[in-house]
């Protein structure tokens, strides 16, 4: 009986104990740890704090990364360069200024008139002259005398088709004083020193057809892009005290070396005769040139000017030197 009593008490307090444990309570319990993750329970993750639509309202973190700048390809056509050529209404005028000259010359066979021409000379001494001026194309005969007290009476006569290629020349007053007036030289050759020393130019070249086909030639070069499009500036309508009406000018910018007669450069310009009725229509009556500092170096001015002129072999024979 005391066993039996005694069983039955041992089994009840097994029993008791057994409900402590499973909630992990009483004197024997202990804590029931959960296993780390992944194999235990996982507090929930916070949500994503709410970013506004707008993106430049948000903060800098959680702004989207700026696109990077995309590199041209190495095989992307390039975009062609500008042309360096002037604006299409400036090449269009000047052609049909220069057209113009170029029929004008063609059609001159002869002419004259009175020609002032004023120069800083190859030894750089300034000279200034008024001359009669003739002149014929074909054959080639020019002939000066000049008119302005400072030398007046010097003729010149030059005539290569009928008197060789020699440059003949009266002396006018006060040319050498130990000879007068009218005394009439020996025949000397345009490129002798003693000529080029006093004039910038050759007689070779009186006329304007060298003028006209270097311009023709600068126009077609700045078309192509071979030269700055201010290689020649169209001025449009200028007045001159030295005509009545306004006349067209047209400026050669001369750079450094363009010209040896202006190592530093300059500008020359053309001041052409649009008046219909004039017997120089289109024609460069009056040309200035300047060096680079703004200095005159070339004057050169027609007036009273007959074209056709009545000219013959004689106007441009040395007989004719000192008869008058």
């Amino acid at each position: 009986m005391t066993r039996s009593l005694a069983f039955c008490l041992l089994a009840l307090l097994l029993a008791g104990c057994n409900r402590y444990h499973t909630r992990a309570q009483g004197p024997f319990g202990k804590p029931i740890k959960e296993p780390p993750p992944p194999y235990g329970a996982m507090t929930p993750p916070k949500p994503p704090p709410e970013v506004d639509a707008d993106p430049d309202t948000r903060p800098p973190f959680l702004k989207p990364p700026e696109p990077k700048p995309k590199l041209p390809s190495p095989f992307a056509p390039k975009t062609p360069a500008t042309p360096n050529t002037p604006d299409a209404k400036s090449l269009t005028e000047l052609k049909a200024v220069l057209a113009t000259a170029s029929a004008a010359w063609k059609a001159v066979g002869t002419f004259e008139g009175t020609l002032t021409r004023r120069e800083i000379n190859p030894q750089g001494a300034p000279t200034s002259e008024v001359v009669l001026f003739q002149f014929r194309k074909e054959p080639l005969g020019v002939y000066t005398r000049t008119i302005s007290e400072n030398g007046k009476g010097r003729e010149v006569i030059y005539s290569p088709g009928k008197h060789s290629d020699k440059l003949y020349l009266a002396l006018g007053q006060g040319d050498v004083k130990l000879l007068r007036a009218g005394t009439v030289l020996p025949g000397v050759s345009p490129d002798d020193p003693r000529v080029k020393e006093k004039t910038r130019y050759s007689i070779r070249d009186a006329g304007f057809g060298k003028n006209l086909t270097k311009l023709t030639d600068l126009l077609a070069k700045m078309e192509a892009g071979k030269l700055p499009p201010d290689s020649l500036t169209l001025h449009g309508p200028v007045k001159r005290d030295e005509y009545p009406y306004t006349l067209t000018g047209v400026t050669h910018n001369l750079r450094a070396d363009d010209d040896p007669l202006f190592p530093k450069g300059g500008s020359r310009t053309f001041f052409f005769d649009p008046n219909e009725k004039s017997p120089f229509h289109g024609l460069p009556v009056l040309i200035i040139a300047t060096d680079a500092a703004g200095k005159e170096a070339e004057y050169y001015l027609f007036e009273k000017v007959k074209s056709p002129a009545k000219l013959t072999d004689a106007d441009f024979d040395p007989a004719r030197l000192g008869k008058k």
